[in-house]
Order: structure tokens, then C-alpha cells, then sequence
């Protein structure tokens, strides 16, 4: 049974003392020293020679170029923003390094990671999911450079958030967030309609309807890229179970997808989409449409990742939606606790093993996760929940507020979601096998079967 650390936000208010630099006086009073009289002339003289020596001495550093693949594309708002803020004032601050950025939206993005691979080209520096689906067969093939733990010492990483990054004891990227996946709701649609926030499954299939008989859709996300379903799952498994063990112990081989509580989520789920709870269209809706249609405040809720913080403060939405957009726990059952969250390190950085530029590349992580930098700006931001400690503000956003409050309300963690945590083949089949659940070309019962199929398959292939 997988065992994952149970994560407690650590807010930490840090000081950093200023230790002021001055360049040693030493050789001028050596210069003037009473003992050691010369003329004005002389004196002159000697000092011209040791500027000149000093600029001899004194190398320009040679000029570099590095690439850097991210999967945000506004390179404005958001954390494709606060990371262009900082690349901004890393060129800034080191004029010989130009950060040539190339950004693509996730799926895009994972299949031009694909590519690059292949043809053992990746970027320098290179956006990376800590998730075994991801980054194994990048470590696997020798694609990363690994970096050493002890440069980021006094970075504030979240305890055990290079898991998911590392391989034989090696570490090989570095996290971005915290990860875990609430429910965000629209306060005005509720509050003007008169309908409550569901708090458990049962309450939010009847406010689904609800919904539905007022023209509002209910829930939206990105279906059409498979990735949140299985994710979603979770939180149904576990609300029929009061753990989040069995998905993984039935990949591990030591239980079955065939359980009857994996048959019993399964069929409430494919119930769920049946009675109406998901957005029209929901299927075909990747994550720019799903993220959209909440935005312009045509569904009344939103399943995705706390990254999505940044919702109340994105000017592309109207004023109306940022002032109302809110944030709650997935709905619960009789055997589950609000605090049951699914909860993970998911994306961060890093370097190529094929870069000519590692030093520079490494300098430039560092500067980037600098408590200063990536962990303040993109909180300050209200961008997303940072992997290492931070310090509250006083200025925060609600939602940012309300984010706070589920992470430190957790009660039990789910870990790195199971798509993530085996081959990318399995990731692909899972997610499949979701939609088809969906769309009833499987039934629960084959749901299940062939998902101890593709475990056994991803079994085999690891040994």
C-alpha cells in the first residue's frame, strides 16, 4: 500500500538580513600610508596600473542563450506572468544570458515533449511533472541532469515534495505547487437562485437539476483530455471506501478494479453524468473551453486544481465572476470527511542533460525558486499555492483565503492521483476507459476488468 506524507501548510514569515558589501580599502591606505611617501604623480600612476590590472583580471562572461519550455502560454497573468517576471529580471540582472521562452497549453505540450525527446533535443530548461507517467522515461533514458538537494537547503520546500521528482535517491526537477483538486463555485449563481452549496453527492446531483431547470450549467471541466476523470474518480472511490488506497493497491496487484466498491463509484459516477451534473458538451470540452465557459459565467461550478486561484484576480473574466468566484471542498459522503482531499506535488522544472548551458541553467533554478522570487511573487500573485513556505500578506483575495483554509483542513491525502503513477500506457488506458464509462460504451463491470488488464500489462513492463 502506497504511503504518502500527510502535507501541513507551514506559513513562515522570513527575514533576510542585508549584509552590506564595500569593496576592500585596504590597498588605498596602503597607497597613502605615511611610512611610504610618494608624490601625487607617482601615487597616480601606481593606482591607474592596478585599475588596469583589476580590468585585465576581470573577464567578460561569455554570452548564453537558454531555452525554456513552460505550459503557460499568457505569458502576462498568471504563472506564466510571475515566471516571466522573473525570467525578466534574470536577464536584467545578468545581461550576458538571454531565456528564449517557448509555451504551450498542457496536451500540446506533452506531445512536443515527445519530439524533443526523440530527437535528444529538449529545451534547457524544460517544465516537468513530478509523476511517474512523466518523468520516468525522461530519468530512465538519461534525458535529466540531476541536481543536488543540498543547493536548495534553505529554499522551504514543502517536506517531501521532491518525491515525485526523484529516482534512486537522485533528484531530478524541482516542484512548483501544491497541488489538490477543490470544487469552485459561482456565489452570485447560487445566492441569486436560492440554492445551497452541495456538501455531498447526493446534494450536488439535486442541485445539479436545480440548475438545469434555470438554463445554468451545472459542473464543467476538460473531459475531452481525459486527465481530470480519473482524478475525480478518486474523490468518488474514496467516498464510498473512506481511504484512497485501493486504486493504487489494485495497480500494485494486491487488490482488483473488480472490487465492488470500484463497481459501486463507477456506476454513481456514470449516474452523475445520466442525471445531468456535468456541463453540456462536457466530453468535447477541453481545458481553455472548460476554464471559459465558468469564467464567463455559463456553469454555475468548476472541477480542476488549486492553480486555478488566479481565477479571481484573470481581467479576461468580468468583474462580476471575479468578485463571486469561490472554492469549497469536493461533496463528501457517509464515510468520508471533508478534509479528504485529493492532494499532490504536481509540475515544476527541469534541466536538460543535453543542455551546453547546465551552469547557467542551474544558476539560473536557483535564482528563480529564491525565497523572493517564484514562492512570493506567484502567491502574491493569487496565481497558486507555492511548494515551499511563504509569507501571508494581509492582502490576500478571498479565494486565496478559502484555499488556505482546505489545505489546512486536510484530514487524509490521496497522493500522486493513480494515472500518474505508472506508465504512460496505463495513463493513456485509464484515461480512456473513463470516457467510455461516460459515454456508456463500457459498462462498470468491464470498466473494471480492463483496468486490471492494463495493470497487469504496466506491471510487467516495470519489472
Amino acid at each position: 500500500m502506497k504511503k504518502w506524507l500527510l502535507l501541513l501548510l507551514s506559513v513562515v514569515i522570513i527575514s533576510f538580513g542585508l549584509v552590506a558589501c564595500s569593496d576592500d580599502s585596504s590597498s588605498t591606505d596602503n597607497n597613502t600610508d605615511s611610512e611610504n611617501t610618494q608624490d601625487d604623480t607617482d601615487t597616480n600612476e601606481t593606482e591607474g596600473e592596478n585599475a588596469t590590472n583589476g580590468d585585465e583580471a576581470a573577464e567578460e562572461p561569455e554570452d548564453v542563450t537558454l531555452s525554456f519550455f513552460s505550459t503557460n502560454p499568457d505569458r502576462e497573468t498568471g504563472m506564466g506572468g510571475v515566471e516571466q517576471q522573473i525570467i525578466d529580471s534574470y536577464m536584467e540582472e545578468n545581461p550576458h544570458v538571454t531565456i528564449e521562452v517557448e509555451a504551450l497549453q498542457d496536451e500540446p505540450y506533452k506531445d512536443k515533449i515527445k519530439i524533443y525527446s526523440s530527437t535528444d533535443s529538449l529545451p534547457d530548461i524544460l517544465m516537468t511533472w513530478g509523476q511517474s507517467s512523466f518523468i520516468s522515461p525522461l530519468i530512465n533514458n538519461g534525458l535529466l541532469h540531476e541536481l543536488d538537494p543540498a543547493d536548495y537547503g534553505d529554499y522551504g520546500f514543502i517536506e517531501g515534495s521532491f518525491d515525485g521528482f526523484s529516482s534512486d535517491g537522485k533528484l531530478y526537477g524541482l516542484p512548483k505547487n501544491t497541488d489538490f483538486l477543490p470544487l469552485f463555485y459561482n456565489k452570485r449563481l447560487f445566492e441569486e437562485n436560492g440554492l445551497e452549496v452541495p456538501t455531498t453527492e447526493e446534494e450536488l446531483i439535486a442541485v445539479s437539476k436545480e440548475l438545469r431547470e434555470l438554463d445554468i450549467n451545472p459542473v464543467v471541466t476538460n473531459a475531452m483530455e481525459g486527465w481530470i476523470l480519473p482524478m475525480w474518480f478518486d474523490y468518488a472511490l474514496q467516498r464510498e471506501t473512506g481511504s484512497f488506497d485501493l486504486m493504487d493497491e489494485a495497480l500494485a496487484g494486491d487488490a482488483s478494479y473488480t472490487d465492488p466498491a470500484v463497481i459501486a463509484a463507477a456506476e454513481k459516477m456514470k449516474r452523475m453524468a445520466d442525471e445531468g451534473v456535468f456541463a453540456d458538451g462536457w466530453l468535447t470540452a477541453d481545458y481553455g473551453t472548460a476554464r471559459n465557459l465558468f469564467g464567463q459565467e455559463q456553469a454555475a461550478m468548476y472541477l480542476m486544481g488549486a492553480w486555478e486561484m488566479g481565477l479571481a484576480t484573470d481581467e479576461n473574466f468580468p468583474e462580476s465572476f471575479r468578485e463571486n468566484v469561490a472554492v469549497t471542498n469536493y461533496p463528501v459522503s457517509d464515510n468520508a470527511e471533508a478534509g479528504d482531499l485529493v492532494i499532490y506535488q504536481g509540475g515544476g522544472f527541469s534541466i536538460a542533460e543535453n543542455s551546453e548551458h547546465k551552469e547557467e541553467a542551474e544558476a539560473f533554478l536557483k535564482y528563480f525558486y529564491s525565497p523572493d522570487n517564484w514562492p512570493k511573487l506567484v502567491w502574491e500573485s493569487g496565481a497558486a499555492m507555492p511548494a515551499q513556505d511563504f509569507e501571508l500578506t494581509g492582502e490576500e483575495s478571498d479565494l486565496q483565503k478559502q484555499m488556505v483554509d482546505l489545505f489546512n483542513s486536510v484530514t487524509s491525502a490521496s497522493g500522486t492521483p493513480v494515472l500518474d503513477d505508472s506508465t504512460p500506457e496505463f495513463k493513456e488506458t485509464i484515461m480512456s476507459l473513463h470516457q467510455q464509462l461516460f459515454t456508456g460504451d463500457v459498462t462498470a463491470e468491464e470498466f473494471g476488468e480492463q483496468l486490471d488488464e492494463a495493470a497487469a500489462k504496466a506491471r510487467e513492463a516495470s519489472e
